[in-house]
């Protein structure tokens, strides 16, 4: 029998006290989870050692106070099987690891709308610097059918774009580009590729 996901929701742009966060992590470590079983062999050997929380089976939402009213809206909600909450310096970070599912994360524009869907084995949610860092089988997918995959990519929220120094390919109903390195809005409306190639696709 599972239980419910765990929400946590952390908005974006603002700093919280570490007493904020403490209370957040002794909140979601007691909540339920799932009674579902799991080997312990298969917990991430990815994960850095150190004080931490954990949790199974768990949704983050982040969103971003909206200046012009009192209240906010969702930026991300991120998915994963394997989450571990740890303190790295200054920073706050979520490493989420999928273990039968890959992470899912939902990336939603200033409007509300859905820009694009993320798929990765891990991603790193740092909450100071409002990035997150996505890796192993990297696919993102968006709702006018464009395609990306990578090994590692990059989103950060002040300029809304995803980044790359690796190998990446663009699949759009016109083309597909591919190439070292990238620098991409999150919708994957326009980007720009270091060393490429390019196959244009004509209509029979």
């Amino acid at each position: 029998m599972n239980s419910p996901a765990q929400i946590l929701s952390l908005p974006i742009g603002k700093v919280f006290p570490a007493s904020t966060f403490l209370g957040a992590i002794i909140l979601l470590a007691w909540a339920p989870v799932s009674c579902k079983y799991q080997d312990a062999s298969k917990i991430p050997a990815q994960l850095p050692p150190g004080p931490s929380q954990e949790s199974w089976n768990v949704t983050s939402v982040i969103s971003q106070a909206d200046s012009n009213a009192d209240t906010s809206r969702t930026r991300l909600i991120i998915a994963a099987d394997y989450v571990e909450w740890v303190e790295e310096e200054d920073n706050f970070v979520q490493l989420l690891q999928g273990i039968e599912n890959k992470v899912e994360v939902e990336i939603y524009d200033s409007s509300g709308a859905l820009s694009a869907m993320l798929e990765a084995n891990r991603v790193s949610y740092y909450d100071l610097e409002m990035r997150f860092v996505a890796e192993g089988e990297v696919v993102i997918q968006t709702s006018d059918d464009r395609t990306l995959v990578s090994e590692w990519i990059e989103w950060r929220e002040d300029d809304r774009l995803l980044r790359t120094d690796r190998f990446v390919q663009i699949t759009t109903p016109d083309e597909v580009v591919s190439g070292t390195g990238l620098e991409a809005s999150e919708d994957l409306s326009s980007y720009q590729i270091g060393e490429f190639r390019a196959e244009v696709v004509f209509d029979s």
